[in-house]
């Protein structure tokens, strides 16, 4: 069985590592911008690039602050253990609540987002729609894969933090 101490550590490092895949993802997809900007003109351009690059700078800028800020949350939910396990506990524990309860609100806004991207693709026949489409699915399909694995990861982290907590039921 993992320790809680474990498992706070397998979860955030969990963290860390999304933030640098979104961070990586970010600067491809300012990559992508740029090959856009250079390869491609008009409507269907200015409706893939323009989106391209503001999800790039978001993914780059989001990425790398989830990144950086999880090593201090980490010591400060240690110290916050250390200190008084029951309130940090319960804290940590009504956190992931509102977490896990919105896996489902997010990953049905997601699976929208691309019916309305293959719409814009297939229905609209309008350069300016297929940019806007492309983009749109590299948006939930990075998005749709970060709450798949993020919630994966926070399944065992809560029955961790529950059966520290003694609420944990088998």
């Amino acid at each position: 069985m993992t320790t809680l101490t474990e498992a706070v550590h397998e979860y955030f490092r969990g963290e860390k590592n999304l933030g640098v895949a979104l961070a990586v993802y970010g600067v491809f997809l300012l990559g992508v911008a740029v090959w856009v900007w250079r390869t491609q003109d008009g409507a269907f351009a200015t409706a893939l690039l323009v989106p391209l690059a503001v999800l790039g700078l978001g993914f780059a800028g989001g990425g790398s602050f989830l990144a950086v800020k999880t090593g201090s949350q980490v010591e400060k939910l240690e110290a916050d253990l250390k200190a008084g396990e029951k309130p940090a506990l319960d804290v940590e524990l009504a956190r992931m609540a509102k977490v896990n309860a919105n896996w489902p609100k997010a990953k049905l806004a997601w699976g929208v987002v691309t019916v309305v991207a293959l719409v814009l693709l297939l229905a609209v026949k309008r350069d300016w729609a297929s940019g806007l489409g492309l983009a749109l699915l590299f948006m939930t399909t990075a998005l749709m894969a970060t709450d798949v694995f993020a919630e994966r990861r926070a399944q065992p982290y809560t029955r961790a933090l529950e059966a520290a907590r003694g609420l944990h039921t088998p």
